[in-house]
């Protein structure tokens, strides 16, 4: 009797994923959750002391914060309300001049807005500056994540 080659292959490809099954099992293969470094388990102190490197993780080396201005927008509110007020040819280029400096100058002092720029050194050796609208929650040395922008505690 002859065996059929279909047949053959089956057993063959059973028999080898059971020999792959059983070496994964048995700690031979190592798999993606493995904590094994050339053969050898890791203990807790080694998985700790390994620096795990990615392209979005750093540490903040400075935080500085800086005075953001309005003054586009003052300039061009005290311009149009110059504008309305000399309505005629030259006093209108006038008054457009003198609302935009008092709409300027109104501006820096009404409106004062602060961000926060935040310089943090990759671990690839780059720097990047985020710049947050609020005070961050991190101090010089804390290791983050720069996610979409925004910087995540590590």
């Amino acid at each position: 009797m002859q065996t059929n080659p279909l047949i053959a292959g089956a057993v063959v490809a059973v028999l080898i994923l059971s020999v792959i099954g059983v070496a994964a099992i048995s700690g031979v293969l190592p798999s993606a959750t493995s904590h094994k470094q050339n053969g050898m388990p890791l203990t807790d102190s080694a998985t700790s002391d390994q620096t795990i490197n990615c392209a979005l993780c750093g540490t903040v080396e400075s935080i500085r914060t800086v005075e953001v201005r309005d003054e586009a927008l003052g300039a061009l509110a005290g311009g149009l309300t110059g504008a309305e007020i000399g309505k005629d040819g030259s006093t209108t280029i006038l008054g457009t001049v003198g609302g935009a400096a008092s709409g300027s100058e109104i501006a820096t002092s009404v409106k004062k807005r602060y961000a926060y720029r935040v310089t943090v050194r990759m671990d690839d050796g780059s720097y990047r500056t985020v710049s947050l609208s609020s005070p961050p929650a991190l101090a010089a040395g804390d290791k983050v994540r720069v996610v979409d922008g925004k910087l995540v505690r590590t």
